[in-house]
């Protein structure tokens, strides 16, 4: 896959847009970026859980959950408490290229995932402390996508090598309003026009850039306002992270058996499945929640088996385009894919 031209490669995430929003009337200017190179008809696929660091952490090292160690939003940490903050253990796309002295941007509206990513040690990374600070008290946890496309246009224009970008409009929409509510539409237009300046500012080096938009995964309506609660039922049996429609499960020894049976006893489940060699997966039936409470607050959800589709659109006029438009039209592609391809654009 390597290639004898270094490029610019610029992978943009578009945090949980269902590739069935991906059309010439909700999304004209992606739709328009799709016709200039390939989508997955039918979406990619987002790894299990089916949520943001996972997904991120698999977007840029082309790994399984597994591998590099993110395996849902929050994790287990020594000891046995909880670490919210989990973080690659294995070199990323930015670190690799940062190595081969390629120059280096990221610019993401949920800073949390710098650190998933280890995007600090990137020649550009936004948002800082600073920057957070200036959107308000206390701290907001996502930061507006207008600033976000602001960075990512700067890095363009200061011809950075590899630029990584997310904005998280739409997630943050679809979990307080649904999927499809007005309010989402208006995010999601917002966000595609973001696409169209993105594809303008890309137009002076379009023969050497590799431009990749995804999503991390989708998401789905509520339809059951009653939580699943898994965490209850497996109390003394094993430790459990709830991650929306997913749920990070840590057998206690000698508890295997007993787990199992019980999770798919348990009303609203729908699966379960390792992930590694201490964890397993379990995920709720479509629009389920996990959860403790009496009932559950959010409108849209994500992180189950219905929510790992996702947007996958390639384009651009570098040699390696070519070969991305066929793997991508030729079978739903895999979060994984996308980095062994940016690496070879960029010749590392």
């Amino acid at each position: 896959m390597a290639s004898s031209r270094a490029g610019r490669v610029v992978i943009l995430v578009l945090d949980a847009l269902g590739p069935e929003f991906v059309d010439a009337d909700r999304m004209p200017w992606l739709s328009r970026l799709a016709d200039r190179g390939a989508i997955a008809p039918v979406g990619g696929v987002a790894e299990l859980v089916a949520s943001t660091g996972p997904n991120h952490a698999t977007l840029l090292t082309g790994a399984a959950l597994a591998r590099h160690g993110v395996l849902a939003n929050r994790v287990f940490a020594p000891g046995g408490s909880v670490d919210a903050d989990p973080r690659v253990k294995m070199p990323t796309l930015l670190d690799q290229a940062g190595a081969a002295g390629r120059r280096t941007a990221i610019a993401a509206s949920d800073a949390d995932i710098l650190n998933t990513v280890n995007g600090h040690a990137c020649d550009l990374t936004w948002p800082t402390g600073t920057d957070i600070d200036q959107h308000g008290t206390p701290r907001p946890k996502y930061l507006p996508d207008a600033a976000t496309a602001e960075t990512l246009i700067a890095a363009i224009r200061s011809d950075h090598d590899l630029i990584v970008g997310q904005l998280q409009g739409i997630d943050t929409a679809v979990h307080k309003y649904g999927i499809d509510a007005p309010e989402t539409r208006a995010v999601r237009a917002e966000v595609d026009d973001i696409v169209g300046v993105l594809s303008s500012a890309l137009a002076d080096a379009w023969s050497n850039t590799l431009f990749v938009v995804v999503s991390d995964h989708r998401a789905e309506d509520v339809a059951d306002r009653t939580p699943v609660h898994l965490s209850a039922a497996l109390a003394e049996m094993a430790d459990v992270i709830e991650d929306g429609s997913a749920a990070l499960v840590r057998p206690h020894h000698g508890k295997l058996a007993s787990v199992l049976a019980r999770t798919i006893a348990v009303e609203g489940v729908a699966g379960t499945s390792p992930l590694d060699s201490e964890h397993l997966v379990a995920w709720c039936e479509p629009g389920r929640v996990f959860g403790s409470g009496r009932t559950v607050a959010i409108a849209g959800c994500h992180g189950n088996l219905t929510t790992r589709a996702c947007v996958a659109v390639v384009a651009g006029g570098h040699p390696i385009v070519t070969m991305a438009t066929d793997a991508v039209r030729r079978a739903p592609p895999s979060l994984r894919l996308w980095a062994p391809i940016a690496a070879a654009a960029l010749a590392i």
